[in-house]
């Protein structure tokens, strides 16, 4: 189960580096909202196809599926869209690998629970692999540097806080009985149709493309094929057997995929630091997951 948590996050990684070519091609928020409105119709219909389950949502869970569509799609698709533009791939993913704690604190204020004193040196040990990278100075954007966040970095920061929480809400829809594709294809088509709105009010009609059409064309599918179709079920599948705060440290993994990726096909730099991080993260990573396991043991014993 290890191994594929490590291989979600893998593919997930591959996303960021997709998503900084793609906006290349077009206004971020048409990009999404587009992506979204195409995406939506898959993820419902592989909901379907599965043991023909309903697509129909009781009166009371349609104010989640509001906010599942606002905080799991909109806000932070606009936020991280637009601050790619700034940004490198890799530290947009290591923003994203800061999770970990606002999901555990998430859970302590949510859901009453804590962590052991060694998932939190865990947690501890994957950061202090990050930092080196965190605080480098990204070419790309307004200045960051030791004890400065820029604008793009605070938006990001701003944008992993709104999809975490609301994990916790996708999760409290499948507690309830409705599929992870049928949830996500349900906020997809929420958050899209709220970004093609926000496009339209303020592109003052301008034409959303940057380039050709092709291109355009050939990377919103690629980010539909590998984000929404794959990534998203993976992760959702992956919630049932695993926490969200285990999953969600696992992901310090996110940005040393990045990092390579971007280093491999936008030729963004890759340095020492990210072998030391892979290092730290790799430990950090073992000790949550070893505590975790122990914890599940003692429950069911």
């Amino acid at each position: 189960m290890l191994f594929l948590a490590i291989l979600q996050y893998a593919i997930l990684a591959s996303t960021f580096t997709i998503a900084k070519v793609a906006v290349r091609y077009a206004d971020p928020l048409f990009l999404i909202g587009v992506r979204m409105v195409l995406a939506a119709p898959i993820m419902i219909f592989i909901h379907r196809w599965q043991k023909n389950n309903t697509i129909k949502i009781k009166k009371e869970d349609l104010f989640t599926f509001l906010m599942v569509g606002i905080f799991h799609i909109f806000i932070p698709f606009v936020g991280e869209f637009w601050a790619l533009q700034f940004v490198s791939s890799a530290k947009a993913a290591l923003t994203y690998s800061l999770t970990p704690f606002i999901a555990a604190l998430l859970s302590y204020f949510l859901l009453k629970r804590g962590i052991s004193p060694k998932q939190s040196l865990g947690l501890i040990i994957g950061l202090m692999g990050l930092l080196p990278l965190l605080i480098s100075k990204d070419e790309l954007s307004f200045g960051a540097e030791l004890l400065f966040i820029s604008l793009p970095e605070a938006v990001l920061l701003f944008v992993v806080s709104s999809a975490c929480y609301a994990w916790f809400l996708v999760t409290k829809l499948m507690d309830k009985g409705y599929g992870i594709s049928f949830i996500n294809g349900t906020a997809m088509l929420i958050g899209g149709v709220m970004s093609l709105a926000l496009w339209a009010l303020v592109s003052d009609g301008q034409t959303p493309l940057k380039g050709e059409f092709a291109p355009f064309l050939f990377w919103t599918l690629l980010m539909i094929l590998v984000a929404n179709v794959v990534s998203y079920n993976f992760y959702g599948w992956l919630l049932k057997h695993l926490s969200i705060t285990l999953m969600s440290a696992i992901g310090f993994l996110c940005p040393i995929f990045a990092t390579l990726y971007g280093f491999l096909f936008l030729h963004e730099d890759l340095g020492i630091w990210h072998f030391i991080a892979l290092f730290m993260v790799g430990s950090g990573i073992w000790l949550f997951y070893r505590e975790e396991v122990y914890k599940l043991h003692l429950v069911n014993s």
